[in-house]
């Protein structure tokens, strides 16, 4: 790749889904269809939706970030319910709840507007990489239908996002930490483990789910963003900071 020979300053780290492409809306999407399934069969909308994301999220310390964790989470709330009127879960019915979770691998993502504008704009002026977080498989898809893949000189895949992931990767780069910044809209996963690896990072708020809420407090070298399209001037200025 092209990265060795680039005399870039700065190097980002960018996060892929709900930075470069839309995710998301595709698990929105999927839980308002579980939802509209489990309020049919009787159930109360906002207690099968309190039920799911308390579930969800406990889930990932099992299934980590994985579909099969977003389709266990679904089940296992079904079932819940359906317990609590002594009844079980039919064949059909689960089959149709998993595919119904099956649909954020199944469509595609969308790139988030301004994205491809920005990379291509900052590409040759500043060392770009991929960290991206998820089951291998769907989002080495994701990294290829982003058709962004040809403009990072590294692209990393992982099962998890912390302190030593960052490290990790700017060990395997050789870079400098005081110049590296990580960009995206995870506090948990893209901003806090890469302020506490010491490197600078860009936030991008987007909406996110229950996992990922976390606050965002003070830092010297975190700056909040309001869209991708404003990090090239924010860049001018981080290029300013000691």
């Amino acid at each position: 790749m092209p990265g060795s020979s680039r005399s870039a300053k700065i190097t980002l780290i960018f996060d892929g889904d709900d930075t470069l492409w839309r995710t998301m809306p595709l698990y929105t999407q999927a839980k308002r269809r579980f939802f509209d399934c489990m309020e049919k069969l009787g159930f109360g909308r906002t207690e099968v939706e309190n039920s799911f994301e308390s579930r969800d999220a406990k889930n990932v310390d099992r299934w980590g970030f994985t579909v099969e964790r977003f389709r266990r989470s679904m089940v296992e709330t079904l079932e819940e319910f359906l317990r609590a009127k002594d009844e079980i879960a039919r064949p059909r019915l689960v089959e149709r709840v998993s595919h119904i979770a099956g649909a954020v691998s199944r469509n595609k993502t969308r790139q988030m507007p301004g994205a491809r504008a920005v990379l291509r704009l900052l590409d040759g002026k500043y060392r770009m990489v991929l960290l991206t977080k998820g089951e291998y498989a769907l989002q080495e898809k994701r990294v290829l239908e982003s058709g962004f893949s040809g403009l990072f000189e590294s692209v990393f895949i992982v099962e998890l996002k912390d302190r030593a992931t960052f490290e990790r990767v700017c060990a395997d780069l050789s870079l400098d930490l005081k110049s590296t910044w990580s960009v995206g809209d995870s506090l948990r996963s893209d901003i806090k483990p890469a302020l506490a690896a010491g490197l600078g990072a860009f936030w991008i708020p987007q909406t996110t789910w229950s996992y990922e809420t976390t606050t965002a407090g003070q830092h010297r070298r975190l700056v909040r963003l309001n869209a991708i399209t404003d990090l090239p001037r924010a860049l001018t200025r981080a290029e300013q900071l000691p």
